[in-house]
């Protein structure tokens, strides 16, 4: 049960309405937006960043979705698990390395790439600050663009996790 209800589409202003039952994606009308609304000047900031964060970065999203699925198994964000198993089905990431993102980077599943982008979001996630070997490894193979993309999407995640966990967002009723 949510610990706040999400705040009813006739009681949003029209541009919030809009931006959160009017987009074309399946991610339109979510339960975190909803409730996110709450909070008026920033719901349509925060989804920007998201969206921007999904569909307009160049790091590449089996890494984006693989660094998010270790952010949600790191702050046990059961929503954020939900959503982003789905997404990481949707672009390749495969059944093994799903189930393993749950273990850690050292799973012999991930090439050395995956391996230093997982072992960089849980060092971030958890201590705020990655070591230099970490970094190192992932700088070897990302440009400057894809690390500061990488950092905000662990950011940005971790802020959701933070949200969802919070406020008990439930998943969307599929009926």
């Amino acid at each position: 049960m949510p610990r706040l209800p999400l705040l009813p589409l006739e009681q949003m202003p029209e541009k919030t309405r809009n931006m959160i039952t009017g987009g074309k994606s399946e991610l339109s009308g979510l339960n975190i937006n909803k409730m996110m609304a709450h909070a008026e000047n920033s719901v349509r900031h925060f989804m920007r960043l998201g969206n921007s964060l999904l569909t307009r970065a160049q790091l590449d999203a089996r890494l984006r979705e693989l660094a998010i699925l270790r952010v949600a198994t790191l702050c046990r964000s059961h929503y954020e698990w939900y959503q982003h198993e789905i997404l990481a089905r949707q672009v390749g990431v495969t059944e093994e390395q799903i189930e393993a993102v749950k273990q850690g980077p050292d799973s012999p599943v991930f090439n050395d790439l995956e391996r230093a982008v997982l072992q960089y979001t849980e060092e971030v996630t958890l201590n705020v600050k990655s070591t230099d070997e970490t970094f190192n490894k992932v700088a070897k193979h990302l440009s400057h663009r894809e690390i500061v993309e990488l950092t905000l999407t662990i950011g940005f995640y971790n802020l959701v996790a933070r949200f969802l966990e919070n406020t008990e967002v439930e998943i969307e009723d599929k009926n």
